[in-house]
């Protein structure tokens, strides 16, 4: 099996787990060949795709891992199935689901220029998505609607710690299908994992305190300039008439603050002195996100919590481990799969080794 994690938990539907490694090994092949120069697509994919491509193997054998635990065991025949990549980015998830022959495969992305290069992408190797709906949850549950389509699966990775207000997105989830419905949100912004930690919270003061640089391929949509100096700007326009001890005290309070919250939160110390408004998971406060988006950069969550509110939905969910994927070089590669072997062994302790956790989740009978 190699795309499938080594030493990993897999599931014991074997005929799946084939299934997904054969489909992941001809996608192999097919994004071997691709000419990314030659696509009529955004320097930002050129760049982050371009990364993907040049560890293939570990990047197909972790989509590899999600989507044959997204579909095992569901009661629906494959060409029958609905799976939505919530969030997919690069498309790759999307890719290798096509490439399983799932029935109906739904691409999403809030980033419209990833909708369009990951069509373009699919369309270059044959396997395009059945449907790519740019925007966020709530555009997804209006197309869905629209066209009378229940999912039966949704994944990602690297998706729900960068949605604004996570927990309510876990409370439309059921919006998307009324029975048989799966969830697989895979996330490396593991918080028990100290290494992944130190380095997130490192990536979160750089982005609240210091300007970024234009460089080749970055995302347009997000901002060069510090966020505290965006919540500055905007704090005060709200209101000109703040001293410079409130402007910086709100600078402090709404981080973290999209801007429609921060508008509430000047408001409510203009009338009132105080703010209440503040963002969640107060137990990690280098926490930040981009103020005109919302999108978190690499938000550390109490995930147990995430599981909490998916359960109180109605659904039956955990947390599970992640595992780490072979790499280009032997040492690396003996490294990993020792890891995973750790991993597996130590239950949820593993998480303490795991390079991304997973909420996952099905609808309880």
């Amino acid at each position: 099996m190699e795309y499938m994690f080594k030493f990993c938990n897999l599931p014991d539907d074997t005929l799946t787990v084939k299934m997904v490694n054969e489909a992941a090994g001809r996608l192999h092949c097919k994004l071997k060949e691709i000419d990314l120069e030659s696509l009529d697509i955004s320097d930002y994919n050129k760049r982050y795709f371009g990364s993907l491509l040049r560890n293939l193997c570990s990047n197909l054998q972790k989509y590899a891992y999600i989507l044959a635990w997204s579909i095992t065991k569901i009661d629906i025949p494959l060409n029958k199935l609905v799976f939505l990549d919530y969030g997919g980015g690069s498309g790759m998830l999307s890719l290798l689901a096509k490439e399983c022959k799932i029935g109906t495969v739904i691409y999403n992305d809030i980033y419209d220029v990833s909708a369009r290069d990951a069509e373009l992408i699919g369309k270059a190797i044959g396997d395009q998505a059945d449907y790519y709906i740019p925007g966020d949850i709530n555009d997804v549950i209006d197309f869905l609607k629209e066209k009378s389509i229940k999912c039966n699966a949704i994944a990602n990775y690297d998706v729900i710690e960068h949605i604004y207000d996570i927990e309510e997105f876990l409370k439309k989830i059921p919006m998307i299908s009324d029975n048989n419905l799966r969830v697989f949100f895979s996330s490396g912004a593991n918080p028990y994992n100290p290494v992944i930690k130190r380095k997130l919270v490192k990536n979160h003061y750089r982005c609240e305190l210091s300007d970024r640089e234009q460089k080749f391929g970055s995302k347009k949509r997000d901002p060069l300039e510090a966020y505290s100096k965006i919540r500055r700007k905007l704090i005060k326009d709200l209101n000109p008439n703040l001293s410079e001890d409130q402007v910086d005290y709100l600078v402090t309070a709404t981080k973290g603050l999209i801007e429609y919250d921060i508008k509430k939160a000047v408001n409510e110390f203009s009338t009132r002195g105080t703010v209440t408004l503040k963002q969640k998971y107060p137990q990690y406060p280098s926490n930040t996100c981009d103020p005109y988006t919302g999108n978190w950069a690499e938000h550390l969550m109490d995930i147990y919590q995430l599981r909490n509110v998916l359960q109180s939905q109605n659904f039956q969910a955990d947390i599970w481990r992640g595992y780490y994927g072979d790499s280009n070089t032997l040492i690396k590669c003996l490294a990993a799969r020792s890891l995973n072997i750790l991993i597996k062994n130590l239950g949820r302790h593993g998480l303490v080794l795991s390079p991304f956790f997973t909420l996952c989740g099905n609808v309880a009978p």
